[in-house]
């Protein structure tokens, strides 16, 4: 009975955006098309975890306007977890989010995340209000149906003289909780649409895998192989347990497996591991995953030739978090590299022009101190990274 009602949901929105676009001209306007620019650069900004009230706090909106002013992106990836509003309240709330991106004219696609299925309306009806108000911007779709979740897509970029597809962004709903568990993962058909999908890519592309990024809100179980030992048997104290793994939780984790950035929270993973990421390692074509959730961390882990990028929070955060309040930039290239760098509030707060501070809710006392703050961080990361790859080592 889900399902029916999500295939009627999913066949009355396309009737109505195809109806839009069909008056609009959006669809057969060549620069709607996604593609490299004449740089062979394409920019996506990754904003997650809002957790914001309605309406939203002044100090969210000015970041996000003064983000989009910055990076200039081509698309914006909203990574979950958006608003705390009421259900009375969440179709504004969901309308004054879409309201930002239609002011800029920048399109965007969402990643639903955990907190997103826990305000009394179905994620089928959430996903709905976005396409609803997010309109020709929103490029969300709920691809298949019988998936887990809602809104797992895919979108192509094509180069710039748009011939082939040159890099591939994939969307997930990750989904909320296991009961008594933890939290959910990517399902495993989900994982088989992916690799169909990257198989047909391949098969129109000469035989070549398609360079890919993938969005998800909750982050893969392997992030604990690279920064906590596998406990020992019968060892239940400090120990995180999840699918036929248990770690050993240490008071440093190992550092030195970190290529950039702060890991200022623990992880929290999915409990159960369908083999997305060895599907996608196995492939070969996803260059990054980028994650939210843990709101605090910003790092970057490498783990079988894929990137684990974790964003960190739009949401201000309070005492010693605060240097990784903000967005992520993501450039790809056209020859199939990418690289990224956190967009941190503070440091956009500390630009010629900004309105960060005029609006309320951060300070330039606070500003002050997160400079010191980070540069104690980096001079003792360099002890810290060294330290902990000795000791995981001994």
């Amino acid at each position: 009975m889900k399902n029916f009602f999500k295939k009627t949901l999913c066949i009355v929105l396309t009737l109505i955006m195809t109806t839009a676009v069909t008056v609009t001209g959006f669809a057969t306007d060549t620069d709607s098309v996604l593609k490299f620019d004449e740089n062979g650069d394409f920019t996506i900004l990754h904003l997650t975890d809002w957790h914001t009230v309605y309406p939203i706090p002044e100090i969210h909106k000015q970041y996000v306007k003064e983000a989009l002013a910055a990076s200039d992106p081509d698309l914006v990836v909203l990574g979950g977890d958006m608003s705390e509003a009421s259900t009375e309240d969440y179709p504004a709330a969901v309308k004054e989010i879409c309201d930002l991106f239609i002011e800029a004219e920048t399109p965007f696609v969402i990643t639903f995340g955990n907190h997103d299925y826990l305000h009394g309306i179905a994620i089928d009806d959430m996903f709905a209000l976005y396409k609803q108000y997010g309109g020709e911007y929103c490029l969300s779709e709920d691809e298949n149906p019988e998936l887990f979740g809602c809104g797992t897509c895919s979108l192509s970029v094509y180069s710039n003289d748009e011939s082939r597809v040159a890099y591939e962004i994939y969307c997930f709903d990750s989904g909320c909780e296991v009961e008594g568990k933890g939290y959910e993962s990517v399902h495993p058909e989900q994982i088989e649409w992916y690799q169909n999908k990257a198989e047909a890519l391949k098969n129109a592309n000469g035989g070549e895998y398609v360079p890919s990024v993938v969005f998800q809100h909750i982050i893969v179980q392997e992030i604990y192989d690279k920064l906590f030992p596998v406990a020992k048997e019968g060892d239940t104290k400090n120990v995180e347990a999840f699918d036929g793994i248990a770690y050993k939780m240490k008071a440093i984790p190992n550092l030195s497996n970190i290529k950039d950035g702060y890991l200022m929270e623990k992880p929290c993973p999915g409990y159960y591991n369908y083999g997305q990421l060895d599907a996608m390692s196995k492939n070969g074509d996803v260059r990054a995953m980028f994650f939210g959730h843990d709101h605090s961390n910003s790092f970057t882990v490498e783990i079988d030739g894929v990137d684990i990028v974790n964003t960190p929070s739009v949401k201000p955060h309070s005492t010693l978090k605060i240097i990784n309040w903000g967005g992520r930039v993501i450039t790809l290239h056209e020859n199939g590299t990418y690289e990224s760098e956190v967009l941190e509030g503070y440091d956009l707060a500390d630009e010629k022009g900004s309105e960060i501070i005029d609006v309320g809710g951060v300070s330039w006392l606070e500003i002050i101190f997160t400079k010191i703050w980070k540069a104690f961080i980096k001079v003792s990361l360099v002890f810290w990274n060294f330290a902990t790859k000795v000791f995981y080592n001994f």
